[in-house]
């Protein structure tokens, strides 16, 4: 049993237009901050500011790759990729994360050069409106990126929403630098520098870790939940052999029921479409599932895949819980 297919198109026709709005939106935020960040911590040689800036440049960068990967991914499936191209789009998150390990060696470069240097930056009035400003920016954007994200499934969006929610805590700590340098503590602008670098590098890895999870296939839904919907069906004796991969969008299920051997094959098939649809309603996104029946008897009774349906391990355990909060 598989989902409507023009009414599938149509979901993703709409998701992707969403996606592409988001990230277009974003980039041009990201462009304004990240001029504004680069031009005056050039002009006042503050290290802070330059590797925020940097960092916000780098998330443009991000999201030009994004919107020439949504594209791809939205592609629909063909027989050299009978899924579709929805991995595209978890492959472009690693391609974020590239970005911000690119931003994180420019900043320790930086860093290493203030360090023999042991120039002094200039703070002004000026140096905390552009900060100050660029803050509400970054703000605003993370706010509005992981929600669309969360609407549309989308991992790009969730990634990137990442990124500027770091961005966010960077930019709290540059003005906290800046504060610091106007006491007469300038070693503050290249500790905050360090910063910046720890916070990047450690939202690189949590994307990485996400993506690698994702393409691994762990199971974005727990059997048993899936199990509850399709015994909620009437005329299901039992079910077993559940299993499921994707998510952002598309998941796709497939399981085995068992119906009264003595159904007729039109009887049995209408049992199963009502499952696949069951199971689609309690996902709450766009399913295909597929339901294999069997008749209820002892010899199908039993889980065969070598693992129980209501085990669940520590990775997946961790990927609903970051799937849930969109971490």
């Amino acid at each position: 049993m598989q989902p409507n297919v023009p009414a599938e198109l149509g979901r993703s026709d709409r998701r992707t237009r969403g996606i592409q709005r988001t990230l277009v939106g974003v980039l041009l935020c990201n462009l304004l901050v990240a001029a504004a960040k680069l031009g005056y911590g050039l002009l006042s040689d503050s290290l802070s500011m330059t590797a925020d800036g940097v960092n916000s440049l780098m998330d443009g960068a991000a999201n030009v790759i994004g919107l020439i990967a949504i594209a791809v991914a939205a592609r629909p499936p063909d027989p050299n990729h009978p899924y579709g191209h929805r991995r595209f789009e978890t492959l472009t998150s690693l391609g974020v994360a590239l970005f911000m390990l690119l931003a994180l060696e420019e900043i320790l470069q930086g860093a290493w050069e203030r360090w023999h240097s042991g120039a002094v930056p200039t703070v002004t009035p000026v140096s905390f409106a552009v900060m100050l400003g660029t803050l509400a920016v970054n703000l605003l954007v993370t706010v509005w990126e992981r929600r669309a994200g969360r609407r549309l499934r989308s991992s790009i969006l969730l990634a990137d929403a990442r990124h500027t929610a770091s961005d966010v805590l960077v930019t709290l700590s540059v003005i906290g630098g800046l504060v610091a340098v106007r006491l007469g503590l300038p070693e503050a602008d290249l500790a905050i520098a360090l910063v910046i670098a720890l916070v990047i590098a450690r939202g690189a890895w949590t994307i990485i870790r996400d993506a690698a999870l994702s393409l691994s296939d762990v199971a974005p839904v727990a059997a048993p939940d899936i199990a509850r919907a399709a015994r909620a069906v009437p005329g299901v004796k039992g079910v077993h052999n559940i299993r499921s991969r994707g998510g952002e969008g598309l998941i796709w299920v497939d399981m085995h029921i068992q119906v009264d051997p003595n159904l007729r094959v039109d009887e049995a098939h209408d049992i199963a479409s009502d499952v696949a649809t069951q199971v689609e309603a309690a996902l709450g996104e766009p399913a295909d599932v597929t339901v294999h029946v069997e008749p209820a008897s002892p010899e199908h009774l039993r889980p065969t895949r070598g693992f129980q349906p209501g085990e669940i391990t520590s990775a997946h355990r961790a990927h609903r819980r970051d799937h849930a909060s969109g971490a």
